[in-house]
């Protein structure tokens, strides 16, 4: 795996007004079951597929919450193939970077499969929104150019994307691909410039989206303070315990909460507690403490 460490170094870059603010308000949000889905007509080279980007799941990698995504293929004249190429986890940092933190080259889905990068890599770098900005990496024998060509793009109903130039060399250019970018929405369009082996030109259009925001309706109904209550430990297993400060004797309510905002379990307590958590999976979880006068949250990472 040595072979696929990436190298990056900045080329060039023009500074210029756009639309946001980091790279990640450019990418799907990261949560458990988004998607995008394209469509690319058949070609003189390929079939006509559809072709989706899926968050599977997550997992801890490096003591951080990462998520799985997963590409794959459904051809129209093979609709029971589903063809995954693509397996690579995400998270985003405190400087709103979408970082790659890992990559299984055999689409195992499993971590114990995947190369961990030693540095995460800049998958989608916040330079994204500067008009000019140039990097380059290699990948294997081959050398990746990546430039920003437009941070005025319109695709269909979506404007003030930002259009990124893939272009890949050994000997000479190999292929040419631009990916098109829209604000809060991520990827919406591929489009194939050249291909030195086959001739190749096409175009793989937004079909269908599925990307809503994370803790949907978990909103304060009263006061917050995350200061009330400490969980330990985190990353936690089978056990959490919870200290909680300053509350009365009153009866308390703990809701559980996964990635997707759905409850996945709710206990009764009164003061410190131990809770059982080993019927939940590995990922990310919110906590919500509630009684008749106050609301507080905490995140909490499984990790078996």
């Amino acid at each position: 795996m040595k072979k696929y460490i990436i190298i990056v170094a900045l080329i060039f870059s023009m500074n210029i007004g756009v639309y946001s603010q980091t790279g990640s308000d450019y990418y799907i949000p990261l949560c458990v079951g988004n998607f995008t889905s394209f469509y690319t007509p058949e070609n003189n080279t390929y079939g006509a597929r559809k072709t989706v980007y899926h968050i599977k799941q997550t997992d801890v990698i490096s003591s951080e919450v990462a998520y799985l995504q997963e590409g794959y293929e459904i051809g129209d004249y093979t609709p029971n193939d589903t063809s995954i190429f693509q397996q690579f986890w995400l998270r985003k940092d405190v400087s709103g970077n979408i970082l790659m933190v890992a990559i299984n080259m055999n689409n195992t889905g499993l971590v114990s499969d995947a190369y961990i990068f030693p540095v995460p890599y800049l998958y989608i770098p916040n330079e994204y929104l500067t008009l000019g900005y140039g990097r380059t990496f290699t990948f294997g024998d081959e050398t990746i150019y990546d430039t920003v060509v437009s941070v005025t793009a319109t695709v269909g109903t979506y404007n003030n994307c930002i259009v990124v130039r893939e272009t890949g060399m050994t000997d000479s250019v190999n292929v040419i691909d631009e990916y098109y970018y829209a604000p809060s929405v991520g990827l919406v369009k591929t489009e194939r410039l050249y291909h030195r082996e086959e001739i190749q030109n096409w175009v793989a259009s937004l079909t269908n989206i599925l990307a809503y925001n994370c803790y949907v309706g978990l909103q304060n109904n009263g006061f917050t303070d995350e200061n009330l209550i400490t969980i330990y430990p985190n990353p936690a297993s089978n056990i959490v315990n919870l200290e909680i400060k300053d509350v009365s004797k009153e009866i308390l309510k703990l809701n559980i909460y996964n990635i997707l905002g759905v409850l996945v379990k709710t206990e009764t307590i009164s003061n410190n507690n131990q809770i059982n958590i080993s019927d939940l999976n590995n990922g990310i979880y919110l906590l919500a403490l509630k009684s008749k006068d106050f609301t507080t949250k905490q995140k909490l990472i499984i990790q078996k």
